[in-house]
């Protein structure tokens, strides 16, 4: 792999030269910003964009870079950028009115969504199992319903004492991690119980029983 004069950051050496880093960053943004959700992946986007901006401006900052730092600010510092004295003259030189309009259209829309998420993995028949074990989950699109949990929509595969979880159309993963919540199952075979998108084998020792709310199951320790 070449080494690249000024390309400096980690996220360099997973590109051929300077003009790859850089167009790997910039199709990774466009990608961002057709998503659902930046929920537990701004970063993935923004972090080698600021990187190789860094690289640009500040060459070797990753030697005194500090956990507690922020990149826009490093980046700031290092173009000697300073913020605007008018915040509404420079928001006009943005767009801001239009931006603003789209931002609260987006809102609404989330809104309507999460109240939508709400009634199929909250208030409607769910199936409620353990959290904990280990595996493979994808957090595109996850979208987060306040003071409940985290809802991953990608490839998501679980194992853990209770069994194996296999779900890609939405598992709501409480705040505090310590259950799972899936749309009510609609089949039960010998060993495996499964619903929309998602199929759960359950390990010997443990079984699937009505929960406490009409229409609830429960995964539990027999």
């Amino acid at each position: 792999m070449k080494s690249n004069r000024g390309i400096e950051g980690t996220h360099a050496f997973a590109a051929q030269s300077a003009a790859d880093a850089i167009a790997s960053a910039l199709d990774e943004l466009k990608g961002q910003e057709s998503g659902e959700s930046y929920v537990r992946t701004a970063a993935y986007a923004s972090g080698p964009a600021y990187g190789l901006l860094l690289d640009a401006a500040s060459p070797g900052w990753t030697r005194t870079v500090r956990a507690s730092d922020n990149p826009a600010v490093l980046l700031m510092r290092a173009l000697g950028v300073q913020p605007s004295a008018d915040a509404a003259a420079a928001a006009t030189r943005y767009r801001g009115a239009e931006l603003r309009a789209a931002e609260e259209q987006r809102e609404q829309e989330r809104q309507a969504r999460i109240a939508e998420l709400r009634r199929r993995f909250v208030d409607g028949p769910v199936l409620v199992m353990p959290g904990g074990g280990g595996g493979f989950s994808d957090s595109h699109g996850a979208v987060v319903i306040p003071n409940v949990g985290t809802i991953w929509f990608g490839d998501y595969r679980q194992k853990g004492p209770w069994g194996a979880l296999e779900a890609n159309n939405g598992v709501l993963v409480s705040t505090d991690g310590r259950t799972r919540r899936l749309p009510a199952p609609v089949r039960r075979d010998d060993g495996a119980i499964s619903g929309d998108g998602w199929t759960l084998k359950v390990a010997p020792g443990w079984v699937v029983r009505e929960g406490p709310r009409r229409g609830d199951y429960e995964v539990v320790r027999q």
